[in-house]
């Protein structure tokens, strides 16, 4: 890698901000458009009638997926996301006894107990905006927490006023059915912002704001409004929101209620500057090269390339191979046009993670420990990685077994008196497998390894382990002994 030159991130903004106006969100302006219910909601909001709250400059979506277009699913519930209008300032715990019941009926509070005025001033009763992250419903350039701006034109954001919404904030104090509190160094739940270029693509660095944070034996979420500043974003032609939380489970996705409260947003007037490279692709070659495309800049005479806000070298190409990488290694890569006049566009923002092409060395030592009429046992010693080793992979007779994490595994479900050609390779974490450790094994040919009954004693379930058990599932296979006859059967 080329001579590296250390700047500080804050100085790497591109294009110098020019004397503009401020352009402010002003909820309070449009409420006649947005008429409360007796909850302190805009009535719409279960109804997808109108895909977006407007208010002059910005427009909010409003549930506009196409899977959403009645406001009900397949059961008849009512749902909702997006972005709702609220005056409610609600700030009760509705979670008692670890249960998310009087939620729904309860969603359109803010822990600040209201809006803010023109000035930054709380003031009960004042609108604000309760957000919910559909993000099942997130697709490439649609997104359940856009905001658009109605001009059409670039705005450099300045910044928002976020707040805590008492679902979240409440579920991570204590368990409220779905959710869990939060005691642990590490805990989190962020809300990020990101930027999107006229192609509806990522454009510029997403920026996290922690809503809650329990790290130093301490949990540190707030109640008050607070300003994030988007302003490293650079100009943008939307923005939007995305969530997450270490309290996580599968496929269901986040156990943290998806919520949180806007209270204003600032942006500045656009102004013409050298546009931001866009279009930005990033492919990994190998184990330390990733090569990086973006479109042509019209204005510009060379681009700046960095790594991590590392200014590492420049060229007047639209693309560029960043080498010297370490291997299987998550880096992000910026590029910044420069016009003739040395104008400096916003950042173009990519991130890639280096191949891990390496594979791991096989099992050792790998030994048959347990065997009887159904099952055979084996233990090996752990293979090795460059990286990480993930797993291992067994095969009974050519066909995939199972995964174990671990260094043993006990196979099951087999036929007394039989060899079996078993096969072991490790994985890495990229997926890379290692050379199979082959071996044959047979399990035994008689019932030695089951405890034989007297004659005329009652007919005996075990399981193909061989424990004794009273009942077992429909559809499983177990070991049924009656006197001196053993057999292998199948619930029906």
């Amino acid at each position: 890698m080329k001579k590296v030159i250390f700047l500080l991130f804050g100085l790497m903004l591109a294009a110098s901000i020019q004397a503009t106006d401020t352009i402010r969100l002003n909820m309070q302006a449009f409420m006649e458009e947005f008429p409360q219910d007796s909850a302190g909601k805009w009535v719409n909001t279960y109804s997808a009638d109108q895909p977006s709250l407007d208010f002059e400059e910005f427009r909010f979506a409003h549930m506009t997926n196409a899977m959403q277009a009645q406001g009900t699913d397949e059961n008849g519930m009512q749902y909702w996301d997006g972005f709702t209008l609220c005056t409610n300032g609600d700030d009760i715990d509705y979670g008692f006894a670890g249960s998310s019941t009087s939620w729904p009926e309860h969603q359109w509070g803010c822990m600040a107990g209201g809006g803010l005025d023109s000035t930054g001033l709380l003031v009960k009763g004042a609108p604000y905006l309760v957000a919910y992250w559909g993000y099942n419903y997130e697709a490439e350039g649609v997104h359940s927490l856009q905001v658009d701006w109605n001009d059409g034109l670039t705005h450099r954001p300045l910044g928002i006023w976020v707040c805590n919404h008492p679902w979240a904030y409440y579920g991570i104090q204590h368990d409220d059915g779905f959710a869990h509190s939060f005691a642990d160094n590490g805990a989190q739940f962020n809300l990020i912002i990101h930027g999107m270029d006229e192609e509806a693509k990522e454009a510029g660095m997403p920026i996290v704001h922690h809503l809650a944070h329990f790290h130093n034996d301490d949990l540190e979420i707030s109640t008050q409004w607070q300003w994030v500043d988007l302003s490293s974003l650079g100009q943008v032609n939307a923005i939007y929101f995305t969530m997450e939380s270490s309290d996580v489970s599968g496929v269901l996705g986040m156990n943290t209620a998806a919520f949180f409260c806007l209270g204003g947003m600032e942006i500045l007037e656009h102004v013409d500057e050298i546009p931001r490279p866009s279009g930005l692709v990033a492919d990994p070659l190998d184990e330390n090269n990733v090569k990086v495309t973006w479109h042509q800049v019209s204005d510009a005479a060379y681009y700046r390339l960095y790594v991590d806000s590392v200014l590492v070298d420049s060229t007047t190409a639209t693309s560029y191979i960043f080498s010297n990488l370490h291997t299987y290694t998550s880096y992000r890569f910026f590029v910044q046009a420069v016009s003739a006049y040395r104008e400096s566009s916003d950042w173009g923002y990519v991130s890639a993670r280096t191949k891990d092409l390496t594979p791991p060395t096989p099992p050792t030592n790998v030994q048959v420990t347990e065997v009887t009429m159904y099952k055979i046992v084996l233990s090996w010693d752990a293979g090795a990685d460059n990286i990480a080793v993930d797993k291992y992979v067994v095969y009974v007779n050519g066909k995939r077994y199972s995964r174990p994490k671990y260094t043993s595994v006990s196979i099951t479900g087999l036929d007394p008196a039989t060899t079996y050609q078993i096969e072991l390779e490790t994985l890495d974490t990229s997926g890379n497998a290692s050379e199979r450790v082959v071996l044959q094994a047979s399990t035994h040919s008689n019932t030695t390894d089951i405890l034989q009954p007297a004659t005329n004693t009652p007919k005996t379930i075990y399981t193909l382990s061989g424990q004794p058990v009273t009942t077992t599932p429909v559809g499983q296979v177990h070991i049924v002994q009656s006197g001196h006859t053993t057999s292998k059967q199948i619930k029906q």
